[in-house]
């Protein structure tokens, strides 16, 4: 599962250089501090009407909601990049085509490897349009108050643990599934226990969200936007401490007990690019 961040990482960096050429940007002003509120008070909304939404018809309406999504995040993933190889009308048709496609796949047939293979595309564009719209220090500020959003609403108020629910059982690509042995069932109900680890029966498979995988890797995405080849040490640096993050916060999951994931990965990923700029370049990058 930790190659999953490599993953990410490698397709996002090839396409810095094509998403910044034709101006693929998230927000006009990538400086601009108000990006991270924006960003943040967006997430807390999407989360607010999901769990909304997750109370109504035993959770259908968020299952329809979370593929509209979805069928646009795929659309606009596939017209970015046909766009780039072929241009209007064919990269509009192309890309309107592959998302119904794509979505009829998932929802038909909600294999693992294809959930993941979808999250891995999706993620990746996520990463690179992300990654080029922040500067480096807006997204390590951005991480740091995602992390403590996470923490807070996966110990304290726990509502993140209903998302997640949520989202396991939506067969979407808002998740990555890695299954631990051969046989893995799709279709069948998750349930997150949020008591004692006792409680849980034999795992059949991890799970990561989506959010884990591009969020620290977006900070990859937006050192080398800035610097190019010249940040390599500085990315290096970033993905060891996401990758460092990741291991502790795998010996907290084997324990049993859903962990919020940010926390570990994020706070990895803040230090290793703080680290590594003030021992290379005596102060912090991108300020």
């Amino acid at each position: 599962m930790g190659a999953l961040f490599i993953i990410i990482d490698l397709i996002a960096l090839l396409l810095v250089g094509p998403f910044s050429d034709v101006g693929l940007f998230a927000f006009e002003n990538s400086g601009d501090p108000f990006n991270v509120v924006y960003f943040a008070a967006m997430m807390l909304v999407t989360t607010g009407v999901i769990l909304l939404l997750r109370r109504f018809r035993s959770g259908v309406f968020v299952k329809w909601v979370l593929r509209g999504t979805i069928g646009v995040s795929l659309f606009s993933t596939f017209y970015s990049l046909s766009w780039l190889a072929w241009g209007d009308p064919f990269a509009l048709v192309f890309s309107i085509v592959l998302a119904v496609l794509f979505v009829w796949v998932l929802v038909r047939w909600p294999k693992w490897y294809v959930i993941d293979a979808a999250a891995i595309l999706l993620g990746s564009v996520t990463t690179a349009v992300l990654g080029i719209s922040l500067t480096a220090p807006l997204v390590a500020a951005l991480l740091l108050v995602l992390a403590v959003y996470d923490a807070i609403s996966v110990y304290k108020t726990k509502h993140m643990l209903s998302l997640a629910e949520a989202i396991l059982n939506s067969g979407l690509p808002l998740v990555l599934i890695i299954p631990k042995r051969g046989g893995y069932r799709e279709g069948e109900p998750i349930e997150i226990v949020k008591g004692n680890p006792s409680e849980v029966g034999e795992r059949q498979a991890f799970y990561m969200g989506l959010g884990d995988l591009v969020l620290p890797s977006c900070l990859v995405v937006s050192i080398y936007s800035m610097m190019g080849s010249m940040g390599l040490a500085i990315i290096i640096a970033v993905v060891l401490g996401t990758l460092a993050g990741f291991s502790v916060l795998s010996v907290f999951v084997a324990r049993g007990k859903p962990q919020a994931g940010l926390p570990f990965l994020c706070s990895g990923a803040v230090l290793g690019y703080v680290l590594s700029s003030y021992f290379i370049y005596g102060k912090l990058i991108g300020l």
